[in-house]
C-alpha cells in the first residue's frame, strides 16, 4: 500500500490528572480527574492524519504487554498502517503522566519504556519511501539525520517537529533538508535565539529551504517561507485539554499544504483541527475528521473545497522544493 505520510516518533500510554493544586513532599493528594488514553506526539501526529482522511504509517516502538497491544489494535482500527511499528518483549510500552492545578502548574513524569529503543530502530527505507512525506515528532538526533538523509534522496518532503527536548539537534545540517518547521514560541528562542515576529521568523526561513511554522497556543499561529509571511488566529472554542494539540495543528497543516502549498489556508486548517481536537480530554480523543474540520471553518467563512477534492480525486501532487 502507498502511503502519503509517514510519522516517526514515540507512542505513549497518557495519565493525565487535574489536582486542586501540586502535591507537598510525601503527601497524598486526591485529583479532582483522571484520564488515560493514548499518545505520544508521533503516534498523536499519525492518528490525526488518518482521522482526516490521509494514508498514514507509523514507526514507533511499543512493548508486548497489554497496552502495546490495545494501542496497534486501536491505530489499526482508525486506519493508521502499524508494518513498521517494532514491539519489543520484556519491555513496557511506554507512560507520561502529567498532573495539572488550575493556575497551570504541573508536574511531568514519563517512563520511556520501549521509546528508549527508538532511535536504534533502523529505519527501513524500502517502507519511509512508499510515503510521500516523513514527519519527524520529538527530538531523535539520529532519526532525523537517517529520515533527512531519505528524504533528500527520494525527494521526498521532510516535516520536523522537534518539541521540548531537541537541543542537541544539529539544525544547521538537518534544516538544509527541511520542507516543513514545527516549533512553539519557546523552541523558537531555545533553539534558534528567534522572536515570533514577522521579520525575525523572515529570517529564519531564508536559511532553508521549507516553511517554519510557530504555534502559538490561544494566539493562534504564524508561518514564513522566508518571502510569505502568513498569520492565523485561533478558534474560540471550550477548552477541555491542550494535551496533544501541537500534533493535531501539524497534521492539519501538512494535510492542506501538500495539497495546496498555501501557507495561509494551511495555517487556518491546523488551527481548525487544533480547535476541535481541544474541546475533549486526551490527546486523541478530539481529534476531527476532514468533515469536522470544513464545518468549523465554513462557519467562519473559510472554504477548504480544494482539499476536499483533492481526496475525492485520490491523487496528491509532491510539493515543489524553494
Amino acid at each position: 500500500m502507498s502511503l502519503e505520510v509517514v510519522a516517526v516518533g514515540r507512542a505513549n500510554i497518557d495519565v493525565l490528572l487535574k489536582v486542586e493544586r501540586l502535591p507537598a513532599k510525601n503527601e497524598h493528594l486526591m485529583c479532582q480527574q483522571g484520564h488515560v488514553s493514548f499518545g505520544g506526539s508521533a503516534a498523536n501526529f499519525a492518528a490525526q492524519s488518518a482521522r482526516l482522511g490521509v494514508k498514514t504509517g507509523l514507526v514507533c516502538c511499543v512493548g508486548d504487554d497489554v497496552y502495546g497491544q490495545l494501542y496497534l489494535r486501536e491505530l489499526s482500527r482508525i486506519g493508521v498502517d502499524t508494518d513498521s511499528i517494532l514491539v519489543l518483549a520484556d519491555q513496557p510500552t511506554g507512560v507520561f503522566v502529567i498532573a495539572t492545578a488550575p493556575n497551570d502548574e504541573r508536574i511531568i513524569m514519563v517512563e520511556p519504556g520501549a521509546n528508549r529503543f527508538l532511535e536504534k530502530h533502523v529505519l527501513e527505507e524500502d517502507y519511509l519511501a512508499r510515503a510521500r512525506t516523513i514527519h519527524v515528532a520529538g527530538g531523535l538526533p539520529m532519526t532525523i539525520s537517517k529520515a533527512a538523509e531519505i528524504a533528500t534522496t527520494e525527494g521526498m518532503v521532510l516535516s520536523l517537529d522537534p518539541g521540548k527536548t531537541a537541543e542537541t539537534i544539529d539544525y544547521f545540517s538537518v534544516l538544509r533538508h527541511t520542507d516543513l518547521l514545527f516549533v512553539n514560541e519557546h523552541e523558537l528562542r531555545e533553539y534558534f535565539k528567534v522572536e515570533p515576529t514577522e521579520s525575525e521568523v523572515r529570517g529564519l526561513a531564508k536559511t532553508f529551504p521549507g516553511v517554519v511554522i510557530v504555534k502559538m497556543g490561544s494566539e493562534g499561529a504564524i508561518a514564513s517561507d522566508g518571502f510569505e509571511f502568513c498569520t492565523s488566529r485561533a478558534f474560540d472554542v471550550p477548552v477541555a485539554d491542550t494535551t496533544g494539540a501541537g500534533d493535531a495543528f501539524a497534521a492539519g497543516f501538512l494535510t492542506s499544504w501538500t495539497r495546496l502549498e498555501k501557507i495561509e489556508q494551511a495555517l487556518h486548517m491546523a488551527n481548525a483541527v487544533a480547535a476541535l481536537k481541544i474541546t475533549k480530554i486526551g490527546a486523541q480523543n478530539g481529534q476531527p475528521t476532514l468533515d469536522e474540520v470544513a464545518k468549523l471553518l465554513n462557519k467562519h467563512g473559510i472554504s477548504i473545497e480544494p482539499i476536499l477534492r483533492s481526496f475525492k480525486a485520490g491523487r496528491q501532487e509532491r510539493p515543489r522544493r524553494k
